[in-house]
């Protein structure tokens, strides 16, 4: 699962699959999250998937994560069964 903010206006998006797309005719740059646009690239023309990421990290903040991953770690001194 990916999680994506946007720092500017603080929507949160969530979703599995991030693309970045480039229309080579009019260098327009857009960024989909499942198929949904969530960013489009107007004020600056973009060339390249690199310089697309660049100015997407600049306004949004991207974290996966996965749901059913567990923080317990065997060790875990508060653990019951560690001790016995």
């Amino acid at each position: 699962m990916i999680t994506v903010h946007n720092m500017m206006t603080g929507e949160i998006f969530r979703g599995d699959e991030l693309e970045f797309f480039i229309d080579e005719d009019t260098q327009i740059g857009e960024v989909y999250l499942d198929g949904d646009l969530i960013y489009q690239c107007l004020d600056k023309d973009v060339v390249d998937e690199y310089e697309l990421e660049l100015e997407f990290n600049r306004i949004f903040e991207v974290s996966d994560y996965t749901e059913d991953a567990t923080d317990t770690d065997e060790s875990d001194p508060y653990d019951t069964d560690y001790y016995m």
